[in-house]
């Protein structure tokens, strides 16, 4: 297919949204048609976010125009609702409303859902083409899922985990507990998700099951970028290079890797760390907006259609 798919954007009022338009605007064979907000409504884009200055001209609509597809990124709860309503060829909802069968969907969101079946989103997982509703992962889960895949089938009955975030993960909305000011110069775990967050049960289904995620999510002092790290006996850095060679999105590298070498970019950077005796733990940093969202989105799009996972994401990320 030569001709552009129109896209419309639900939610660009969020970090989600804002970053899902910016590498659709980019992307070669997509043609922004619109975009939603509920505060916003009437105001130009690039009012709203001066970095698309001079490169649409985009106002922020209460409703969504006809489009070949629609990315969701609303709160938890929005997209499970209005999706039923959409006529796009393809729907992809960043948030979790997809990602769980309905009866773990209740039991970790707090709300009930149904719905058909809805592709999960993550890249290297394969199983994309032709897909038409597709649920992306979550920015824990995909950093979590992405250091695990190589063991796939062979990991351990209980993974411990520890993963670091930025305050962008929280949303646009200033909250208790999450807004920047609380957490500059400041490390605390989140205090009602340490061995019970939702990412978790995402991960141990996206992986086929026979194991249990133990999980800390610790709260950074940075805007952007997640470092997920997790001791994996028997995982070697050979096995991990050569099982990530043929997948674009996915660097592997000689030392652990760091957010500075991922910030903006659609890519994630992996390494594993051996010890004696066969220890050794296995690294993951990513943008939690790129990687964790927005070009994340754009690559499962990608895909469903049948084009390269990384075209209209061949960027090379700012430099510090």
């Amino acid at each position: 297919m030569n001709e552009a798919l129109s896209v419309v954007v639900l939610g660009a009022s969020g970090y989600t949204g804002a970053e899902v338009l910016r590498w659709c605007l980019a992307h070669p064979r997509l043609r922004v048609v619109g975009a939603t907000s509920v505060r916003h409504v009437g105001v130009p884009l690039a009012s709203l976010w001066p970095q698309f200055h001079g490169f649409t001209d985009i106002v922020l609509s209460a409703d969504a125009p006809d489009a070949d597809v629609a990315f969701f990124c609303l709160p938890h709860g929005e997209a499970a609702r209005r999706a039923p309503s959409f006529n796009a060829k393809v729907l992809i909802d960043l948030s979790g409303d997809h990602r769980l069968p309905d009866a773990q969907h209740a039991r970790w969101y707090g709300s009930p859902r149904e719905g058909g079946p809805w592709a999960y989103g993550l890249p290297e997982l394969g199983g994309l083409a032709g897909a038409r509703r597709i649920a992306n992962p979550g920015c824990f889960a995909t950093a979590l899922a992405l250091a695990l895949l190589p063991f796939r089938g062979r990991l351990p009955p209980v993974v411990h985990a520890t993963g670091l975030t930025g305050s962008t993960g929280s949303g646009a909305t200033p909250q208790t507990g999450t807004h920047h000011p609380s957490r500059a110069e400041n490390l605390r775990p989140y205090r009602d998700k340490v061995l019970k967050h939702q990412h978790s049960p995402e991960v141990e289904q996206a992986l086929g099951g026979g194991f249990r995620l133990q999980f800390v999510p610790i709260s950074a002092p940075v805007r952007r970028g997640i470092l997920v790290s997790i001791p994996l006996p028997g995982a070697t850095l050979a096995e991990w290079a050569t099982f990530y060679a043929a997948h674009p999105l996915v660097r592997v590298l000689p030392e652990p890797p760091d957010l500075h070498g991922v910030l903006g970019s659609p890519r994630a950077d992996l390494s594993v760390v051996e010890g004696e005796d066969g220890e050794a733990v296995v690294f993951c940093a990513i943008d939690n907006l790129c990687r964790g969202a927005g070009s994340q989105a754009v690559a499962n799009l990608n895909l469903a259609m049948g084009w390269p996972v990384d075209l209209g994401l061949r960027t090379i990320p700012p430099v510090p």
